[in-house]
């Protein structure tokens, strides 16, 4: 029994085909990624502080009117309010220190009249001691620490200083600042990881687990993220450090808001009238008042 030998062949074995060169979509998604959900979590727990005491803050105005009734209000509601000069003196009587800056009277029929007293011991140098004065009997209703132009009480100065800096003072202003600053970042790299993966046209119903998860987190944040960059853009102007910079930039882009200067710059027959209104206020106080 003869046997042969297999055919030989010229064929050499395939090769095995390069892999494929990865995109630049490939090598810069890992690095997104990370970026996304390092920075979401440090300013995660701003946000979480932001969202709930700005809640607080907007309620905070309808809080103060309960637990400021006493000092905001008068018991009873007389015929004949009483000139502003009484209700003055009467403030600075109950409380000679610092100097009068302001005068706020009654707004309301049932409102006490605000005296506001600058540079007294014991206030923040920032802050205004504000006397409460029933305008119908000059008596004065107490004295509560206030803030800014909107009259804030210790109540709302409370919400407005932890929203703004955690009571951490310098540091926790920091760490807001820097976590507006990356706000719209996470938020750009979400959009960019969204659309990536064209998370718009997934339904997010039928799946479970890890898929519906990140299913909902892009929905959402898709959603979200116009008003965090937004909130981003917007913090950041009142910010110590970013504030200051985009300040310099509306100087330079001639963006400030007018301002009237006060000062005559020539005489006339009106000239002296100012200088007459100015010396017939109440030397005393500090400021002119109406009789």
């Amino acid at each position: 029994m003869t046997t042969t030998s297999p055919a030989s062949t010229d064929e050499s074995p395939a090769t095995a085909a390069p892999p494929p060169t990865r995109g630049r979509w490939s090598t810069l998604r890992p690095l997104i990624l990370r970026l996304h959900f390092y920075a979401g979590v440090f300013v995660a727990p701003f946000l979480l502080v932001a969202a709930t005491t700005g809640l607080l803050y907007a309620a905070s105005f309808q809080a103060e009117k309960l637990v400021y009734a006493h000092e905001l209000t008068v018991d009873d509601v007389g015929e004949r309010k009483l000139p502003i000069s009484e209700q003055v003196s009467a403030a600075r009587q109950a409380h000679p220190e610092g100097a009068v800056s302001a005068v706020r009277p009654s707004p309301e029929d049932d409102a006490t009249t605000r005296v506001m007293l600058s540079g007294v011991e014991g206030v923040d140098p920032g802050h205004t001691l504000a006397v409460f004065v029933d305008p119908y009997t000059a008596k004065v209703r107490g004295a509560l620490e206030q803030y800014g132009s909107s009259g804030a009480l210790p109540l709302r100065t409370w919400i407005d200083e932890f929203h703004r800096d955690l009571h951490l003072g310098e540091t926790g202003r920091l760490y807001s600042e820097f976590a507006a600053s990356w706000l719209w970042v996470i938020a750009s790299a979400g959009l960019v990881l969204w659309f990536s993966r064209r998370r718009a046209r997934r339904k997010v119903r039928g799946t479970t687990g890890r898929r519906r998860t990140l299913g909902l987190h892009g929905t959402v944040g898709a959603w979200a993220a116009a008003g965090f960059i937004f909130l981003s853009a917007t913090g950041l102007t009142w910010s110590t450090y970013a504030g200051a910079n985009i300040e310099d930039l509306r100087v330079s882009l001639d963006q400030t808001t007018p301002s009237v200067s006060a000062s005559a710059t020539g005489g006339g027959e009106h000239s002296g009238h100012g200088a007459a209104a100015g010396a017939g206020g109440d030397a005393a106080h500090g400021v002119g008042l109406d009789k």
